[in-house]
């Protein structure tokens, strides 16, 4: 009887700890950074591969975003300028640095990065087959 009632407080204490976990997934996958007329919020932020980071211009001027590393085959990242919104989407895990400029040039450049980690509970990386691939396509799991 005290063997059952030790399994079903630690299944209850198991339980209280759980939820606290999808909610830190949460803050590394959904990624936005505010851009102000000083400042970046947050001036560097994580994200999984194949994510979309969105670029809220909260300046009040119209901006350009640039990124500094070096691209020599175009696969990092892909990003979408047009009025009104701004989003990246990255491909290739480590850090990519970038900096805002304003079209109105008294205003200071502002520097930033976006930190691609891999899966923080370390499931398999979704963009690599363990199977055959034919034409791109992942066949076997």
């Amino acid at each position: 009887m005290r063997l059952i009632g030790l399994l079903m407080g630690t299944v209850a204490t198991a339980l209280l700890v759980v939820p606290a976990i999808p909610g830190a997934a949460e803050e590394i996958i959904a990624g936005e950074i505010l851009i102000e007329a000083n400042a970046l919020h947050p001036e560097e932020l994580m994200t999984e591969p194949e994510h979309r980071v969105l670029f809220t211009n909260r300046s009040g001027h119209s901006v350009h975003i640039q990124f500094t590393m070096k691209n020599p085959n175009g696969e990092q990242h892909h990003i979408v300028q047009v009025p009104e919104q701004i989003w990246a989407i990255f491909h290739k895990m480590g850090r990519h640095p970038f900096v805002v400029h304003f079209l109105d040039r008294t205003m200071p450049d502002l520097y930033g990065a976006v930190e691609v980690v891999g899966d923080p509970y370390g499931r398999p990386d979704p963009l690599v087959c363990n199977g055959i691939t034919v034409m791109g396509a992942c066949l076997e799991r």
